[in-house]
């Protein structure tokens, strides 16, 4: 009897982990960043000093990553974390976790204050990585999941960073494209990958290449081979398979005052307990014209003027957007997008059309700061988002590419990222 106990409490622990991997899995086994907690807000990761800074650091580097978050409770919860390792596709690797990590596999986020002089209270959670109860073995793609009372199966949210070995270099060039159908809205991401020091035997099956606009996961290219193979040297430069959409700059507001609208604000009111702030109506670009103006690339900063930690002095308000369209756009939906959504496209930043006022309307709770965002169209079926429908795409945009070189000799059990490299177009 004590045996079959013991198996079924193995069985339920083994199904609740399932049920939990399921939460952060898409259709092709990828795991992907989620927020299944809606009292979660503003998460952000960061290399260590620079908080505009993709999640990316050196095996062995002295400079750590930074995750951190509020938890809209004044009271603090019990929460834990985990560190899943993956491919270069984002599907968990064959590892096990004893194989890519030191130290204890779970442990508790201890580092948490509760804000102070604000109208709602929340608490603010951060967590180093690596730290003194954990460090990386190996370098690639991992995931951080969050998960509330030491339940594996009670997830709050996860988040995907980098480690990598930096023994490769990589030149890149992102310009106008070489075909003139693509000259004047899309941009072409050329790049040589130089090995010199590290033997690479089979250049078309043992690399691996990524890329990504502006650090967002849905807008990426894989699966490209070299072009040329020279000694020491992988040349990927295409006119047609490293094609992206310019898209436009982001949109930006500023939350940091709540006594007096700054940049398009057009009216602030208090309703206990929030600040609401109303944005200026914003327009499609329906002419699809380009204006230069300098972005963030669809991230936010945190910041209050009257605060000096703005982590803990920033407050929580209201955020009212509306997009003036005299018709509602057919198959497919609207979203409010970037990283004060965390480029999730949920029931929450997606926008309602009405008719009344012949436009899409949506409230947003965000924390006080400075904020890109764009409207983007989802099509039903999900399968891709369009950039450019509200918004147009232009050769001119300046946009970041985030490209990762990954490498997976005959007989490994996983991609080791050897590589990495940021390139930038129209810099300004």
């Amino acid at each position: 009897m004590p045996g079959k106990i013991l198996l079924n409490i193995l069985l339920l622990f083994v199904f609740g982990a399932l049920i939990a991997q399921e939460a952060y899995m898409d259709e092709n086994g990828s795991a992907r960043e989620v927020v299944l907690d809606q009292k979660i807000k503003s998460v952000q990761f960061y290399r260590e000093g620079w908080r505009l800074s993709y999640p990316i650091t050196r095996k062995h580097d002295d400079i750590p990553l930074i995750l951190e978050f509020d938890e809209l409770d004044e009271q603090p919860s019990s929460l834990s974390y985990k560190i899943v390792h993956c491919n270069a596709d984002w599907t968990p690797s064959q590892l096990s976790e004893q194989d890519y990590l030191d130290g204890y596999l779970n442990n508790q986020i201890s580092d948490y204050r509760t804000s102070f002089n604000t109208y709602f209270s929340y608490t603010h959670y951060a967590l180093k990585l690596p730290n003194e109860d954990i460090s990386f073995k190996m370098s690639g793609n991992y995931l951080v999941v969050v998960f509330r009372d030491y339940n594996e199966s009670e997830i709050v949210f996860t988040r995907r960073f980098m480690i990598t070995e930096g023994i490769v270099s990589i030149e890149a060039n992102a310009h106008i494209p070489d075909l003139n159908m693509y000259s004047g809205c899309c941009q072409e991401v050329d790049f040589t990958v130089n090995h010199s020091n590290f033997p690479i035997n089979d250049p078309y099956s043992e690399p691996k290449v990524y890329i990504y606009q502006n650090g967002i996961w849905d807008l990426s290219i894989n699966g490209l081979q070299p072009q040329m193979v020279n000694s020491g040297q992988l040349v990927y430069d295409y006119q047609d398979e490293n094609i992206f959409m310019g898209g436009n700059e982001f949109r930006l507001f500023d939350l940091k005052n709540t006594r007096t609208p700054t940049y398009y604000i057009q009216s602030i009111d208090y309703v206990s307990p929030y600040f609401h702030f109303t944005l200026k109506p914003d327009e499609p670009n329906a002419a699809h014209l380009y204006f230069s103006k300098d972005d963030m690339n669809g991230r936010f900063y945190i910041e209050s003027e009257d605060g000096y930690e703005h982590e803990l002095e920033s407050d929580y308000v209201v955020v009212h957007f509306q997009l003036d369209m005299p018709f509602p756009m057919d198959g497919g939906s609207v979203y409010i997008a970037g990283g004060l959504t965390q480029w999730q496209f949920t029931e929450e930043n997606r926008m309602e059309y009405n008719g009344e006022k012949g436009a899409y309307l949506k409230s947003l709770l965000l924390k006080q700061g400075v904020y890109n965002y764009r409207y983007v169209f989802v099509p039903d079926d999900g399968t891709s988002i369009d950039i450019s429908a509200i918004e147009g795409s232009h050769f001119e945009t300046e946009n970041e590419y985030l490209i990762l070189f990954y490498y997976r000799a005959p007989g490994d059990r996983y991609d080791r990222l050897i590589g990495h490299q940021v390139a930038r177009t129209n810099t300004r």
